[in-house]
């Protein structure tokens, strides 16, 4: 044993000698495994001052991530902001220009920092365009873009210019999530498809509700997961066909909607729509926000949660009495309602008797709103008895901060 101690050190001096690199010696893919855990596109790219056989790997990895910090990342000063969105903006754009055209990608993230203010100027819609028409030739995957969130109030003046932003046609992207701008306005192509796509999320932009029509129903043939949080641009209603989809969460006030799918599993509505029609017959979960109004002869849910529903959520009681009456014989697994009352003994009244008959549910969530100006004990008093076939019953007091439950 002691004899190999010598040997040992002569052939690690030998190999300092020569300058011997074992890891680069590796193959690509094993290279590529150690690049990945670095977490970041710009830090692999680094990688290729270490030595001439480096500086081609990473233009080959099958994931590129660009972001200043986590996608919920609190928000950076204005002056840090600029940088930050200059800085992940410049390195997206070189990392792009420098990829192998021959690799095929099998996620693309790019999360820009969160922020106020307007350094996002730095990014306009035609940048942000070509790194989509980047991802159409080479995402077979996951294709993420996050810009931050708005900041623009939900009601901008009259005459404001929304700039075009088109979204290609990714054939092989299985995963779509978008977080744009309210001041882009989203487009299609004339032609091309997403035959490869199985969940699509766009939030925060505009879109025709023809072309949005057009997506869903013509363009995605695989799509079974569905998620809008956009301003329509127009007065056309929105109609939603398809064999496939399976979970649907549409926060878009549409003139119209018409949700047309035999498969549909999930629904949650959270706008005011003006008229609806739903026809559903495999709903399992339906939610329904505080800020969509419901009315039976506006509103038809045809043929959906016949006879259970594993979740039904109404977001505040103005519309708990009208949806509770649509399903009233319905079994529930877990009935979630908001409780909002106003000072006032009349709306009180109006809260019982909208509440006098609950569904027949496993489970009883309870979420008393900031604006419920009564006293936590006859709430609930009133609403254990309108459900004493409830096994279980949770209570969450909402305030500004956040949730805390009893």
């Amino acid at each position: 044993m002691d004899q190999d101690h010598p040997r040992r050190r002569r052939r690690r001096r030998r190999r300092r000698r020569s300058g011997e690199d074992h890891i680069s010696g590796l193959p690509d893919e094993l290279l590529h495994s150690i690049l990945l855990r670095l977490g970041s596109a710009r830090a692999a790219a680094r990688t290729c001052a270490l030595s001439r056989r480096w500086r081609r790997v990473w233009a080959h990895l099958p994931e590129l991530v660009f972001s200043s910090g986590s996608r919920d990342a609190p928000p950076l000063a204005p002056a840090s902001f600029a940088r930050g969105v200059g800085g992940v903006a410049r390195a997206v754009d070189g990392a792009l220009a420098a990829y192998a055209a021959d690799t095929t990608l099998e996620g693309l993230v790019i999360v820009l920092p969160t922020a106020a203010g307007d350094a996002l100027d730095g990014v306009p819609a035609g940048r942000v365009a070509r790194w989509l028409r980047f991802a159409a030739g080479s995402v077979a995957g996951e294709l993420v873009l996050f810009m931050p969130p708005p900041t623009m109030p939900p009601h901008e003046p009259e005459g404001v210019h929304w700039a075009a932003l088109e979204l290609p046609a990714c054939e092989r992207a299985r995963t779509i999530a978008l977080r744009l701008r309210l001041d882009w306005r989203l487009w299609l192509p004339p032609a091309g498809s997403f035959a490869a796509l199985t969940s699509l999320t766009i939030l925060f932009a505009r879109m025709d509700g023809g072309e949005l029509t057009a997506l869903v129903c013509t363009r995605c043939p695989s799509l079974r997961n569905l998620r809008l949080c956009l301003v329509l641009v127009d007065d056309h209603g929105v109609s939603i066909r398809s064999d496939s989809l399976r979970s649907l969460s549409f926060v878009a006030g549409a003139p119209r909607l018409e949700v047309v799918t035999p498969g549909l599993e999930y629904l949650c509505i959270g706008e005011d729509i003006g008229e609806a029609r739903v026809s559903a017959p495999k709903l399992a979960g339906l939610v329904w926000s505080c800020h969509a109004t419901y009315d039976p002869h506006r509103h038809r849910l045809e043929d959906a949660g016949r006879r259970r529903l594993q979740l039904l959520d109404i977001g505040e009681t103005s519309a708990a009495g009208l949806l509770m009456r649509k399903f009233d014989g319905v079994e529930v697994d877990q009935l979630r309602l908001g409780v909002s009352i106003t000072l006032g003994i009349e709306a009180y009244k109006s809260f019982s008797n909208e509440t006098s008959k609950l569904p027949k549910c496993q489970t009883l969530n309870i979420t008393l709103l900031p604006r419920n100006c009564h006293g936590l004990a006859p709430v609930m008093l009133h609403l254990l008895r309108s459900c004493s076939s409830t096994k279980k019953v949770s209570v969450q007091l909402f305030d500004f901060s956040g949730y805390s439950s009893d």
